[in-house]
């Protein structure tokens, strides 16, 4: 006997399924982008929405690009933190310009910080949930449009002047009586690159001296392997800092770069690879997200389309298989649940020509459902 797979829509109270992981996300204000924060935040349905996402991915770290929220619509920003606290999710106030290197320009971000996360932070009656929990700073020297023409040794002295800016960021919160509150910053995986790389350091001591700096002003750093498609590429990016770096955590960044002739050819491609990093670096090593906007693209772009299915039982009920109908050039993907909430992958199949496929499934639990569905991989 035969019975129909078919595709159901359920509302479920699910419990997220990568609890143990711990993600974080770039949450940039992308206006215009129905994703970015300058259109979420204010907007009760879509903060819930955007919440549940991160609560189904393991979200626990949210860096946000808030500009003068803070400081101009104060209420809204508490909200919103006291949501994501709620949620077990850590707030990070997000700051980005790169000629905040220069020391001229340190003034107007030493400036911001007081007004946007301590001034913030300590107002009369602001409650814990509400607080930022961490600063993150996005601030990359070889971002500015002089980088490409400076000579190794002044690369060298940009990175240097990106350490002094570290530091003066970490004595400003030691000036306001708040020695180790977090502060997080982002750095590229080739500043450690000697001999032979781009920066010109005079010696690997010089080299060194530079991230153990670094690391004493910051709390923790995540690294951005961008471009790299292969774990290998990415692990051989960030093998010295995982190594070397020491009084600083180091997690590793992933970019959502997902369509035809970029990083990653499908959000499945992109799913495996967050999935790869996390069980070879744990927790605490992977994976940050950038951006939340990408991401969100992405899955809205990719096409899954269900698929018809049979699931045929053995004789003695130990197992059965599960048979489609495939159509050349697409992939298959099927996934199997005890509960209808945590669905998992057991099987991918790249369809060569038409035809019918047959998969294996044991019957090992007291219940389990299955589901087919397919979507075409870009063709570069």
């Amino acid at each position: 006997m035969k019975s129909l797979l078919t595709m159901v829509v359920l509302v479920l109270a699910c419990q997220p399924v990568h609890a143990s992981k711990h993600r974080g996300v770039w949450f940039w204000r992308d206006t215009g982008s129905p994703y970015g924060a300058i259109t979420i935040l204010g907007n009760n349905t879509l903060e819930n929405q955007t919440i549940a996402f991160f609560s189904s991915q393991s979200i626990k770290r949210v860096y946000g690009s808030y500009g003068s929220g803070p400081v101009t619509d104060a209420p809204m920003i508490a909200a919103w933190n006291t949501k994501l606290q709620s949620a077990g999710i850590q707030s990070q106030f997000l700051m980005s310009e790169n000629t905040w290197i220069f020391p001229a320009n340190r003034p107007d971000l030493l400036t911001k910080i007081t007004e946007r996360v301590l001034d913030y932070n300590g107002a009369a009656g602001r409650t814990v949930p509400e607080k930022f929990d961490a600063l993150h700073l996005d601030i990359e020297p070889q971002g500015l449009p002089e980088w490409s023409s400076l000579s190794a040794i002044q690369k060298r002295d940009y990175l240097n002047l990106l350490r002094d800016t570290f530091a003066e960021v970490r004595q400003h919160f030691v000036n306001a009586g708040q020695p180790t509150f977090p502060v997080y910053a982002d750095l590229p995986v080739w500043f450690d690159n000697y001999p032979g790389g781009s920066i010109g350091w005079v010696s690997a001591v010089e080299r060194n001296q530079w991230f153990s700096d670094v690391a004493s002003s910051l709390t923790g750093i995540t690294l951005m392997p961008f471009d790299r498609l292969t774990f290998s590429s990415i692990d051989n990016g960030v093998a010295w800092e995982r190594t070397n770096i020491t009084g600083a955590t180091v997690r590793v960044g992933l970019e959502a770069d997902v369509g035809p002739g970029l990083t990653w050819p499908g959000v499945p491609d992109f799913n495996n690879m967050m999935a790869t990093l996390e069980s070879n670096y744990g927790a605490n090593g992977a994976v940050d997200i950038q951006s939340y906007t990408l991401w969100r693209e992405a899955i809205a772009a990719q096409p899954i389309v269900p698929v018809a299915a049979a699931l045929e039982p053995y004789q003695l009920l130990t197992g059965g298989e599960i048979t489609f109908n495939t159509e050349t050039n697409w992939t298959y993907l099927i996934h199997q649940t005890a509960d209808l909430c945590g669905w998992w992958e057991i099987r991918r199949i790249k369809a060569m020509s038409a035809g019918q496929e047959r998969i294996p499934v044991l019957f090992d639990q007291p219940r389990g459902f299955w589901r087919v569905s397919r979507f075409q991989e870009f063709q570069e």
